[in-house]
């Protein structure tokens, strides 16, 4: 179970070892909020998405809170990084979210496919709600996290938005699959998805900087990552 604390590719150039790589899930973010700007605050997004009749467009504070660059563009850029930075025998599944009805699953990227992974990310889109609990129960599926180490990693911007309780859903992942860990990058001002990392046997990360983010996002996908 996680064996020491170095990274798999660490390890794996330990003659002998035989191990089998981790499994690595990335879900991104890819709800309404994720269109604000990096530096948006949660009294930005309660004054605009609460607020009846909705702000108009043409009010300072929303062409402020929508301009770039972007809380999306951000994600994007550190997520290109990332993948980058994989070791080779690391597969990716990659998932989305489209409503609190639906979390596309957009398939499984080996080393050789990494480059159209980072385009598809590019081409990317934000709108609708956070259904943090519905992706990660369904991420956890895809994976094995019993004799197989598993990590997800997912990099949002707030809590679920679904009327879920992404707490619980943590926890039968931490009873069910304990060798299957939830990193969480997290852009927004909320800690209220802190529980899923905490329960997994995760790390939290947490800032609205673009260059922390890259370094946080780095951090989190350590143990898929080159040695170094």
């Amino acid at each position: 179970l996680w064996p020491g604390q170095s990274s798999y590719a660490c390890r794996a150039k330990v003659p002998g070892g035989g191990e089998l790589p981790p499994e690595f899930v990335v879900i991104l973010d890819t709800s309404g909020s994720m269109n604000l700007n990096i530096a948006a605050t949660k009294a930005d997004e309660d004054w605009y998405f609460k607020t009846r009749p909705r702000p108009a467009a043409d009010d300072p504070r929303t062409i402020r809170m929508f301009s770039p660059q972007t809380r999306l563009d951000v994600a994007k850029a550190s997520l290109s990084g990332m993948i980058n930075n994989l070791h080779p025998d690391i597969d990716t599944r990659l998932m989305t979210f489209a409503g609190c009805s639906q979390q596309p699953d957009h398939g499984v990227f080996n080393a050789a496919r990494r480059g159209q992974l980072i385009d598809g990310i590019q081409r990317l889109n934000a709108d609708d709600g956070t259904p943090l609990a519905s992706s990660l129960k369904k991420a956890a599926r895809t994976v094995n996290g019993r004799d197989r180490d598993a990590v997800i990693v997912m990099f949002v911007d707030g809590d679920d938005g679904c009327n879920q309780n992404v707490c619980k859903v943590a926890q039968t992942i931490a009873t069910e699959q304990p060798r299957l860990r939830v990193n969480v990058v997290n852009i927004g001002d909320s800690s209220l998805s802190d529980c899923i990392a905490e329960i997994t046997g995760g790390s939290i990360y947490s800032s609205r900087n673009a260059s922390d983010l890259a370094d946080a996002l780095k951090e989190a996908t350590g143990p898929v990552s080159e040695c170094e």
